[in-house]
């Protein structure tokens, strides 16, 4: 893995998941929806932590809350865990589904990284951070 960039969440967003520019901020990101805008990177794999009671066990997997520091792994990133959301094979070019989870990328959409392995649906599987659009 490499150095964290650094960035503000212009939304909640989870650990292992697709991150894009949010346009409301100067240096923000928010969590991909989609394979239409090139990602900057993946999450972070690290949760949030906070001794609070009210914490949720829905927190425990965000990387940042709206406002908050968001750490990306940027393209040149090894080793990097994105959560799959559809079977991949090593060498796959990868891009975001509507929950920023990684899935094999189509035709004139952005990618966001290659596996470096088969994926499994529900696991977080090392991929290297690479962007480009598919023709």
């Amino acid at each position: 893995m490499s150095t964290l960039m650094n960035a503000r969440a212009g939304g909640t967003i989870n650990t292992c998941r697709f991150v894009v520019p949010d346009t409301s901020h100067a240096n923000g990101a928010i969590q991909a929806s989609d394979g239409t805008h090139l990602p900057l990177g993946i999450a972070q794999q690290a949760g949030r932590l906070r001794p609070d009671p009210a914490f949720t066990s829905t927190q425990v997997l965000e990387a940042a809350e709206v406002g908050e520091v968001i750490g990306i792994y940027p393209p040149g990133s090894v080793g990097v865990g994105l959560l799959c959301n559809a079977a991949w094979s090593a060498g796959d070019l990868l891009m975001s589904d509507s929950t920023g989870q990684g899935v094999v990328a189509t035709t004139g959409k952005f990618y966001g990284a290659r596996a470096e392995g088969p994926g499994t649906v529900g696991a977080i599987c090392p991929v290297t951070v690479i962007t480009g659009l598919l023709p």
